[in-house]
């Protein structure tokens, strides 16, 4: 009918998480840890959410190695004490807990092995995985957003952009850390690229939403209050541990 009036489209919309650039700016930068409820339910808001990708820098035992050793190399005069050897196993067991607490609420996990450089740096080579997953996905959502501040993703979101696909970039810009003092001053962490921010549709900042998806911690139940002069004016018996 001429007259009827149609349902307005809902958007669709893929979200990409850089796992390792987004803890250095919500951690390292903000001072927040993140509830990836949270995080996932601020990003998709009521768009149709096609995916959730996360990529994350998975610590094998040739990563731990490699990195002990470049830490004995720098450390000659002052050499550190022997690994831990159930160090690597628990850091694995506690990595696994984390890619699966994100399976399961929503996410699909993209691993790649973590690199150690000679300088004593470190990181993981997403971008492959992140450059052929956004435009695989480019002819079924209508908006895009990659969080991270990397500028090595500017071709990309050029790319799908150029398909008619809306980025939006999640970041941060902030000159300094949360814990930078004037007696200390420490630059902020993962500082979004101006290059990423001139290429992309839209920008948001994260400290504007570091408040919806920062972890609540539980507070603990308060213990029963009891009185120290009972009345009658003697002393209360000291109370028992819990």
């Amino acid at each position: 009918m001429a007259n009827e009036r149609r349902a307005p489209a809902t958007e669709r919309v893929s979200i990409f998480i850089d796992g390792w650039n987004f803890a250095r700016a919500t951690y390292e930068g903000l001072g927040i840890r993140v509830d990836f409820k949270r995080l996932l339910a601020t990003l998709a808001g009521d768009r149709m959410l096609v995916r959730a990708l996360y990529y994350i820098a998975e610590w094998s035992d040739e990563s731990y190695g490699a990195m002990s050793n470049l830490r004995r190399v720098r450390a000659a005069d002052a050499p550190p004490p022997p690994p831990d050897p159930a160090e690597s196993d628990r850091r694995r067991v506690q990595q696994l807990g984390f890619i699966r607490m994100l399976n399961r609420n929503g996410y699909q996990v993209v691993k790649r092995p973590v690199l150690a450089f000679a300088d004593g740096s470190t990181k993981a080579a997403i971008g492959i995985d992140l450059a052929l997953d956004m435009p695989a996905l480019a002819d079924r959502c209508d908006r895009m957003i990659l969080v991270s501040g990397d500028g090595d993703f500017v071709p990309i979101v050029r790319a799908v952009a150029a398909r008619g696909v809306r980025v939006q970039v999640v970041a941060s810009q902030s000159p300094m850390a949360a814990n930078s003092t004037p007696e200390h001053p420490r630059p902020f962490p993962a500082r979004a690229s101006d290059d990423l921010l001139d290429a992309a549709d839209e920008f948001t900042e994260l400290r504007d939403i570091a408040g919806l998806i920062e972890l609540q911690e539980q507070r603990r139940p308060s213990r029963p209050f009891t009185p120290l002069e009972p009345q009658g004016g003697e002393r209360s018996p000291e109370p028992a541990e819990a």
